[in-house]
């Protein structure tokens, strides 16, 4: 799907999950938020408790975030991930051994998963480290109202709203 965005020259490729839904502007916002990469974190699928996909690149403890509210993070989730065309290019220059097919039309498997360093790394996350290594910085757009779906049940959430309601934030409640 990668190569067939590339060949119609598209400059912001976005890939979504089929178990997620988001409101519309959602979407939009994300296309249009300032990087390379972007994403929006979901929760997970725990009946019991709510937490979020990510790693903050924080500072002393403290997160990134620029002057538009956007977070900087070391890993995302890959199911609602804005990727332009610029970054695909600067991937495919760093790790020419994840490329294949024709020389002349290359594709890259940007989501390449597996061992790294004695650990298992999920594609989002394989990603996500390989992003960080060359040098991107990856952004999280955290006013989104994503909801990740199981068969049996849904998990909406907002991680703005998520934050504001942890010990700290303005919504806290003991």
């Amino acid at each position: 799907m990668l190569r067939k965005a590339l060949d119609v020259k598209a400059d912001v490729i976005v890939f979504l999950d089929h178990d997620l839904s988001w409101d519309a502007p959602d979407l939009l916002k994300l296309i249009e938020t300032e990087g390379d990469v972007v994403a929006g974190l979901y929760r997970f699928k725990y009946e019991d408790k709510t937490e979020y996909m990510g790693v903050l690149d924080d500072i002393d403890g403290k997160p990134q975030v620029r002057t538009d509210g956007c977070i900087k993070a070391t890993r995302v989730p890959a199911g609602f991930l804005k990727i332009t065309r610029n970054a695909v290019n600067k991937f495919m220059e760093a790790y020419p051994e994840l490329m294949y097919g024709e020389a002349c039309n290359p594709s890259v498997d940007l989501f390449n998963h597996g061992a790294y360093k004695n650990a298992w790394w999920g594609e989002d996350y394989a990603f996500s480290r390989n992003w960080v290594a060359l040098g991107g910085e990856i952004w999280i757009v955290p006013d989104l109202n994503l909801t990740h779906h199981s068969p049996e049940a849904a998990f909406p959430g907002n991680y703005h709203q998520f934050l504001l309601a942890q010990p700290g934030g303005s919504n806290f409640k003991e």
